[in-house]
């Protein structure tokens, strides 16, 4: 079987991670092979290629994309792939009709998966020609069902997997623990990951009504953005006085991701429209409690355990951190559910081994009504 997965992202988020984790999978449990069609700039194909994978920089900018149809084409036409699996909603239109162009010349039609990680809801009457689509959470899925007649019954929902990473359990469960990423804070660390549109801003309003029990707390920002939404972010910290208390960190290295968890007593998300979010995943899977928001596809993670999804607003958030905090016995106890979730529903092995299956049934399906036609 060879994928071909297209995504002409600039940046990587859990989107492009899920498009690695599963070309890894497929090449060392499979032994599939996977080509990356990316952007000329583009830090997934980078990365993909350090990995050993074959990269097509297909989508070009400047006067590059009068030509980029005609290179998508051709790249399709030489890598001849029996599954095309587009993971950015804008490339829909542009990957199906380069493939249009070249399918007379092919050896056989690829099937088509559109890959759907954000739960935007457009309306895209070209899917029901695609062979298949994937949601990352029932969430996702149910935003596009409204508006695609006859969606519903060619997707499957298969959310993000996670490696497990070797916990310390005494240590993990010590509240002065050496900290391992922010080796000079003490407890309590809690802290949020995700690129800085996710209403981080709120964590400020968090942090002010926590602050006269835990003067100490430091809350930790993780994740990429914008010069003007760091200043923005930076100054409301400063007008509320709690330079002290935050630290914005920018992107980490996804490895250091376990040991970041590991410093971490709780995590938090202010984001109401998460798709699913895999750094959840990471979280509970290193024995970190998430508190959340009851809203977005964060609620498929923690219905099963591991955390706190809260009702409300800012208040009741602020008053779900501090109770978790003064209870270091619940929050152990969901640390260890946390872990538990992970293993049963959201493993690395669990989520690749469905797309496998999923890509499986497309092809005897597809093949068998071709039998029958015959």
């Amino acid at each position: 079987m060879k994928l071909v997965t297209v995504n002409n992202a600039r940046n990587v988020s859990g989107c492009e991670e899920n498009q690695l984790d599963l070309a890894r999978w497929f090449r060392s449990e499979r032994g599939c092979e996977t080509v990356f069609f990316v952007r000329d700039e583009s830090i997934l194909g980078d990365r993909a290629e350090a990995q050993g994978f074959p990269v097509r920089r297909v989508f070009r900018g400047g006067i590059g994309r009068l030509t980029s149809l005609f290179t998508l084409a051709r790249a399709l036409y030489q890598e001849q792939p029996d599954i095309v699996s587009i993971n950015r909603e804008h490339n829909i239109y542009p990957v199906y009709a380069a493939l249009k162009m070249v399918q007379p010349c092919m050896k056989h039609t690829p099937l088509m998966v559109a890959v759907f990680h954000s739960p935007t809801g457009r309306r895209y009457p070209l899917l029901q020609r695609f062979d298949g689509v994937v949601c990352t959470s029932e969430y996702t899925g149910e935003s596009f069902f409204a508006n695609n007649d006859g969606l519903r019954e060619r997707t499957e929902i298969i959310p993000y997997g996670t490696l497990l990473p070797r916990v310390e359990c005494a240590e993990k469960e010590k509240d002065q623990r050496q900290r391992r990423l922010f080796e000079q804070r003490a407890f309590p660390l809690v802290g949020m990951v995700g690129d800085l549109w996710k209403n981080q801003a709120e964590l400020v309003d968090v942090a002010n009504l926590v602050r006269d029990e835990f003067p100490g707390i430091t809350i930790a920002v993780v994740g990429a953005g914008s010069v003007e939404t760091i200043a923005e972010l930076r100054k409301k910290i400063e007008t509320s006085g709690l330079q002290e208390n935050f630290i914005i960190s920018g992107r980490i290295d996804r490895a250091r991701i376990p040991d970041l968890f590991f410093d971490f007593d709780v995590s938090l998300s202010t984001y109401r429209h998460e798709g699913f979010g895999i750094v959840h995943i990471e979280s509970l899977a290193a024995m970190t409690p998430l508190i959340a928001y009851n809203s977005g596809g964060i609620r498929e993670i923690v219905r099963h355990g591991g955390g706190i999804l809260v009702d409300g607003g800012i208040q009741e958030f602020a008053a779900a951190l501090a109770g978790l905090l003064r209870d270091g016995e619940r929050r152990r106890a969901l640390g260890r559910e946390g872990r538990c979730v992970v293993e049963e529903f959201f493993t690395m092995d669990m989520m690749c081994r469905t797309h496998f299956e999923f890509y499986r049934s497309l092809f005897d399906k597809k093949f068998k009504s071709k039998e029958a036609i015959a």
